[in-house]
């Protein structure tokens, strides 16, 4: 965590249990810990989640590492955001990956949640009611959903504000991405994988057909090339980079765009030599 204001910030750590634990940050200070650490290094079972408060100005990042032997490790951005429907883009359940999913419920009442799942074109697969107490979290892998095999993305819709991500593994260890982000008409895909590959989606959380337009730039800021990708109401097109634009983007270092609908993008990288992989919303950018 990093305190960026010029106050000393003296934060508590509510885990699920109701335990708390006092944490301070002098004026920009960075400190970087193991939860455990705070735990007196004893082993905590019954606590799932926490909750940081009297951290305005602070920003922070979980990390999430295999041990005994595991060669993944990835992290999602601490924040306050929460939103009544969170979307999970993408899907992949096989043979080499497995899909991980987080949804959390910071409130004290409980509350339901509804997982309604779609196929590429679309088309609404399933719904599904699942009840959520009061600071718990559902997690557990897609398959535990048993949403039907042509299932390529899902969102929950809740009576409440929750928070929540995804995360994609690969079952010998050694990949591991997370995703975490809503909907928008604008982005950047800040990176382009030079010594692997780069797949990207996109998500049409609307009704009607979306137009996306994708500019792509190389470090100077000088446009590469341009496409334009259709994407139907509730539909999905998801692909490597180079497959999606028609020119050669062989030159390009990062991928603006920009929609007349709500979409959700993300980005995976992973390296050819499959031992590292990251997972990236499509960012917000300036005017």
């Amino acid at each position: 965590m990093v305190n960026t204001t010029s106050a000393r910030k003296d934060l508590t750590i509510t885990f699920n249990n109701g335990q708390t634990v006092p944490c301070t940050l002098n004026a920009n200070e960075h400190k970087a810990f193991l939860i455990e650490s705070l735990l007196n290094n004893q082993p905590q079972l019954d606590i799932q989640s926490a909750v940081i408060t009297n951290a305005s100005g602070v920003i922070g990042l979980e990390l999430f590492g295999s041990t005994g032997g595991g060669n993944q490790l990835e992290g999602v951005l601490l924040t306050d955001d929460t939103a009544s429907t969170i979307y999970y883009p993408h899907v992949a359940s096989n043979n080499t990956w497995w899909t991980g999913i987080v949804a959390y419920n910071p409130s004290e009442s409980a509350c339901t949640i509804t997982v309604t799942s779609y196929n590429a074109a679309g088309t609404p697969l399933s719904t599904t009611n699942l009840s959520l107490a009061g600071k718990e979290k559902y997690i557990g892998l897609v398959e535990q959903l048993s949403l039907p095999a042509q299932t390529a993305w899902f969102k929950i819709d809740s009576e409440q504000f929750l928070t929540g991500f995804e995360l994609f593994g690969t079952i010998d260890e050694n990949q591991l991405a997370a995703y975490a982000g809503s909907g928008a008409k604008t982005g950047v895909f800040a990176k382009i994988e030079k010594y692997g590959w780069t797949g990207i989606a996109f998500v049409n959380i609307e009704a009607s057909a979306a137009s996306v337009t994708l500019t792509a730039y190389n470090d100077n800021g000088t446009a590469v090339a341009t496409q334009v990708l259709p994407v139907g109401g509730y539909a999905k097109v998801v692909d490597l980079t180079e497959t999606i634009f028609s020119q050669d983007i062989s030159g390009a270092t990062y991928i603006a765009y920009s929609s007349d609908r709500n979409v959700v993008g993300f980005q995976l990288n992973g390296t050819s030599d499959s031992t590292r992989l990251d997972g990236l919303p499509g960012l917000a950018g300036g005017n």
